[in-house]
C-alpha cells in the first residue's frame, strides 16, 4: 500500500473519531453546524498539509479542541466586522446525558433534570470547563490552555463549580454528578 493511501485511511480514521465529539463541542460555544463543519475541516485539512506524520502533537484530542475553537472565534470576528468577539463572551451550553437504561427510572430522570438546573446555575466557565474535563477528559494543563487560564484557576474553576453543585444539589453524590454531566 502506497503511503498516501496509509496516511488518507489514518486521517479518515482520525476524523470518524473525533468528529462527533467535535461537533458537540462547536455547538456548546453556541455555533451553527454549518460553522461547525466549515471550522473542522479547516482544521482536519490544517493538520493534514503541515503534520502528515503528526510529529511534534503529544496530544491530538486537544489539539483538535484548540483548533476548532480559534478557527470558530476567528471565523466569528471576521463575520462581526469592528465587534471584537472575546473568548469570555462565549456563553457554553452543554445537555446533561444518561444511558437509555437509566433514562427509563424515574428517579434518573428527576436526577437528571435537577443536573441540568445545577448546570444552568453555573458560569458559562464553569460548564466548559466540567464539559472538558469529565466528558471528554482532556487533562487541566489542555484546559488552561483552551480556556487562556493557567492549570491552578482551572482546577478551582473545576473545583467550585463541583462544590456549587453539591451545595444546590446536596442528595445527590458527587460521582453520581460527574457520571451525569
Amino acid at each position: 500500500m502506497r503511503s498516501f493511501d496509509t496516511l488518507h485511511i489514518a486521517f479518515s480514521s482520525l476524523y470518524l473519531q473525533y468528529a462527533d465529539v467535535l461537533l458537540s463541542y462547536g455547538y456548546g460555544l453556541g455555533y451553527e453546524k454549518e460553522d461547525i463543519e466549515d471550522a473542522m475541516q479547516d482544521v482536519f485539512f490544517n493538520l493534514y498539509s503541515k503534520n502528515p506524520s503528526l510529529g511534534g502533537i503529544s496530544n491530538i484530542k486537544f489539539y483538535l479542541f484548540y483548533g476548532l475553537k480559534n478557527r470558530l472565534l476567528n471565523s466569528a470576528r471576521n463575520k462581526r466586522v469592528g465587534k471584537i468577539v472575546d473568548i469570555e463572551e462565549v456563553d457554553f451550553v452543554t445537555e446533561v446525558s444518561i444511558s437509555d437504561e437509566m433514562i427509563a427510572d424515574e428517579e434518573s430522570r428527576a436526577i437528571k433534570e435537577r443536573v441540568e438546573k445545577g448546570l444552568a446555575q453555573l458560569t458559562s466557565r464553569q460548564r466548559e470547563a466540567i464539559y472538558l474535563r469529565y466528558i471528554n477528559e482532556l487533562e487541566y494543563d489542555d484546559i488552561a490552555r483552551l480556556l487562556n487560564m493557567t492549570k491552578p484557576s482551572v482546577r478551582n474553576l473545576v473545583f467550585r463549580a463541583l462544590k456549587e453543585m453539591r451545595e444546590n444539589m446536596p442528595d445527590v453524590p458527587l460521582f453520581s454528578l460527574i457520571l451525569m454531566i
